[in-house]
């Protein structure tokens, strides 16, 4: 039984990254969903994993940097892009591209 507390210990560190991973990853959808609300344009159903590394945060803490690209559109006829900086669980940033305002 001792032999598997390695393989045990492993797998579960393993579980407990993609759950946080996950957990970022639904925050990062609803920031972007929120702000293409508040921008009054209509956010387009995807959520892609552009980049991971580490960054500090406000407060001078290592943290696990994720960014997320979206789209977006405004009347249909063109889709933008905006990307969303993920520190650890938190929302860092939320940069929507340019686009024509109306």
């Amino acid at each position: 039984m001792l032999e598997l507390a390695p393989w045990l210990l492993g797998l579960a560190v393993v579980a407990l990254v993609w759950w946080r991973a996950m957990g970022a990853r639904a925050s990062a959808r609803r920031a972007a969903q929120n702000a293409c609300a508040e921008a009054d344009v209509i956010f387009i159903d995807e959520l892609a994993f552009k980049r991971l590394g580490l960054t500090r945060d406000r407060t001078g803490h290592w943290r696990l940097a994720r960014r997320y690209g979206f789209e977006f559109y405004q009347r249909g006829d063109r889709r933008y892009a905006g990307t969303i900086e993920m520190h650890g669980q938190a929302v860092a940033h939320v940069y929507m591209g340019p686009r024509p305002i109306d």
